[in-house]
């Protein structure tokens, strides 16, 4: 047979398959090697991000921890009067005020405390020495006191007296349980005197990791710097006892050696456990040299991978066998459309020879036939267009008799006169227990329906829109059925007047709004809460960013675009501190400016690692309640100006001070924020200044309607004034 022979369906189909196995097999062979190599990679940047993100869980916790044996151990330098008594009872506290904390202490060199070592010998708290080396730690529900043991000899003594810096001991075992040290040491004139230090269990630790699961089987665990194992979700006999040396794999070794020197990657490897080929992610933790290990097994990794090459093979088969059976239909619906639309007529005629003038035909055909069908069923609505009329007239009538019966409103008819009388109501006024006779025979009233205590505020709204020429009223307020049951209503009222202005009298509807009213009440309380949940989201969503912002940071190494970077997350964070304190706050919409500042200057403190004894703070901020239009701002002008002078008003171990000062004056607030260090230039004009934090300042500045002064006479000085916004 020759082509030409072939029927055009037999052609289009041919035609259309061959180009469609030609294309499909050229785009599937490079979609499934992109897709599938793209895939592998996900696998891999996946598992390796939740490393990360779980190294930098640990490390908050851990540089948490470490602040509090910093900060014991500064309190114990600053301390100018010692009192062993104070300090145990401060060292009671912090175990108190931090319930993750097992142990809390200090320890001092020989006399170094008071000089009075020989009087405490062998007494309560004290070893034979007399030394002030105070151990207060938990025991279950209860706290003892014991003195220091071991402080000659162990690392936890011994590392910041010998190194001079904080450290964190490697994981050890004291009375059975597996714990870890925090210590800073207690420098005074230059001169070591002794440690700080708070003792961490590391059973929580084990709770966290043992509860990670990845893909199917894949699990997570924590090493120290030195390969000793400090979790583990199945073997939990090697917790503090086995080391990654002991296992016969050069590439467990090889994650030793890249861990102590803070770096991450990961490893093909078998599992000790399973058996299993794995991959083991690992990434340092960056405080306290401890890192997380994330072991996948090699299949579920690439499992994923594997179904995806699979299915794109199937869908490219079916494919070729898909477009050939459309072709055939594509083909075919051209010429059973056609008969469809004469069938369709021969139906429409018959339905109309026997009277029945509502069948119509159907439209939903192609662009090219369309107007067929709608040239038919416009001749047929114009033939049942009277008939329609005439059945809608009479089952309006009949619906608009069954709404005044059965309506839940109730329509009135009420007189100009006090107490308003009734002249009609309709009969659906039974709802409330009373009957049309009850109204129209004169034994009640309107008014004595109505509660007595909104009966006022109907007569002056009423009378007031009468007397000013109003022709409709809108109320709402409280019935009282037959039974005594109160009930909120809505009354929609027109009011009638005749041609010289003069009421005739009052038409309306009373519809019973109870239910609505509870629901707004509740709307108004769930609003309440979903408000709170927004400032909460935001709050989350903004430390999020800023934790983003911290990460992106550590890819770059130029000191200007991580210190960028640093500005960028701190100015999120002062953003984020305001939605944290209007979720606690009471109503929501105003924050305790003065507990803001507060903690907003204690984060750039630890932000910028300031040593307090060399800067000192002061703050002198009023209790004052500022709105969000104002608490932004103004939080991220103290952000500013404060991370200015912590970056460059002081030089390395230069003292200083810095004042601020926030308070109202009559109708005024009025911020001053003052450094003692070097001053700005003298001629800087600071409404012209290459600098993003003082153009962000200015316009900050100008977003309160505020102004700004900068004097720089002795150190750096600036002075906002902005109105509090009431006239």
């Amino acid at each position: 047979m020759n082509w030409k022979d072939l029927p055009l369906r037999v052609k289009f189909v041919l035609y259309i398959v061959a180009g469609v196995f030609l294309i499909l097999s050229i785009s599937s062979s490079i979609v499934i090697s992109t897709v599938t190599t793209n895939e592998e990679q996900l696998a891999y940047d996946e598992a390796s991000e939740l490393a990360k993100r779980y190294a930098n869980g640990f490390n908050a916790d851990m540089k948490s921890n470490m602040a509090i044996a910093r900060s014991i151990a500064s309190s114990m330098a600053a301390d100018t009067s010692p009192d062993r008594d104070e300090v145990n009872r401060m060292l009671e506290q912090q175990l108190k005020d931090n319930p993750h904390l097992v142990g809390a202490y200090v320890g001092f060199e020989p006399n170094a405390f008071d000089g009075k070592d020989s009087e405490y010998a062998n007494t309560y708290g004290h070893d034979s020495t007399g030394r002030f080396v105070p151990y207060w730690y938990r025991r279950g529900d209860n706290i003892y006191l014991e003195p220091l043991v071991y402080y000659d000899e162990q690392e936890y003594y011994q590392g910041p007296e010998t190194l001079k810096r904080d450290v964190i001991t490697e994981p050890y075992f004291y009375e059975g349980v597996l714990m870890v040290s925090y210590d800073s040491p207690i420098i005074k004139d230059g001169a070591f005197v002794g440690i700080g230090g708070v003792d961490v269990l590391l059973d929580y630790v084990d709770e966290i990791v043992s509860s990670v699961t990845v893909f199917e089987t894949g699990y997570l665990f924590m090493v120290s710097n030195d390969g000793v194992i400090v979790s583990h979700p199945v073997r939990k006999d090697w917790i503090g006892y086995k080391n990654l040396h002991e296992f016969d794999r050069s590439e467990l070794v090889a994650i030793t050696s890249d861990i102590s020197e803070g770096k991450g990657g990961f490893v093909e490897t078998i599992d000790p456990v399973s058996g299993e080929n794995i991959i083991v992610f690992y990434e340092p933790i960056e405080t306290g040299n401890y890192s997380v290990l994330l072991a996948v097994p090699t299949d579920e990794m690439f499992a994923g991978v594997n179904a995806l090459r699979a299915n794109l093979l199937t869908i490219y088969s079916f494919s070729i066998v898909f477009m050939g059976l459309m072709a055939y239909i594509i083909v075919t619906s051209f010429t059973d459309r056609i008969n469809d639309i004469v069938r369709d007529f021969k139906n429409i005629s018959s339905s109309a020879i026997k009277g029945d003038l509502d069948r119509r035909a159907n439209t939903d055909v192609e662009t090219d036939f369309k107007q067929i069908p709608v040239g038919l069923n416009e001749i047929l609505d114009a033939l049942t267009q009277y008939s329609r009329e005439v059945k809608n007239s009479y089952e309006i009538i009949r619906k608009m008799e069954s709404a005044v019966t059965n309506s839940p409103v109730v329509a009135f008819w009420w007189k100009a006169e006090p107490g308003y009388p009734v002249e009609y109501v309709s009969s659906n006024i039974e709802r409330y227990g009373y009957s049309v006779d009850d109204f129209l025979s004169g034994k009640l009233i309107y008014g004595d329906i109505v509660h007595p205590d909104d009966l006022n505020l109907i007569y002056d709204e009423l009378n007031q829109r009468t007397e000013e020429g109003w022709t409709e009223s809108h109320q709402e307020y409280r019935l009282i059925t037959k039974t005594g049951e109160v009930r909120w209503v809505h009354e929609d009222t027109h009011i009638e007047r005749d041609n010289a202005g003069n009421v005739i009298r009052y038409q309306g509807t009373v519809r019973d709004v109870t239910e609505s009213k509870l629901a707004e009440d509740a709307l108004i309380a769930m609003e309440e809460i979903r408000t709170k949940e927004v400032h909460h989201r935001i709050k989350n969503n903004l430390q999020v960013v800023s934790g983003l912002l911290y990460l992106e940071s550590l890819n770059f190494k130029y000191a200007e675009v991580i210190e960028a970077f640093k500005e960028s997350e701190n100015r999120i964070r002062s953003i984020a501190l305001i939605h944290e304190k209007l979720y606690r706050s009471a109503d929501l919409v105003s924050l305790d400016f003065s507990e803001y500042v507060t903690d907003l200057i204690d984060f750039l403190f630890h932000s910028y690692d300031v040593d307090e004894d060399l800067v000192k703070m002061n703050l002198k901020v009023e209790d004052v309640y500022l709105d969000m239009d104002r608490a932004v701002p103004l939080g991220i002008i103290i952000n500013e100006l404060t991370s200015n002078a912590l970056k460059h008003a002081f030089k390395d171990g230069e003292e200083g001070v810095i004042d601020m000062s926030f308070f109202r004056n009559n109708n005024d607030f009025i911020l001053s924020i003052h450094d003692s260090g070097t001053s700005f230039p003298a001629d800087l004009d600071i409404n012209n200044t290459e600098s993003l934090g003082l153009q962000l300042v200015t316009r900050l500045v100008a977003q309160i309607d505020g102004s700004i002064e900068l004097d720089t006479t002795e150190g750096t000085t600036f002075t906002i004034t902005f109105s509090d916004g009431k006239v």
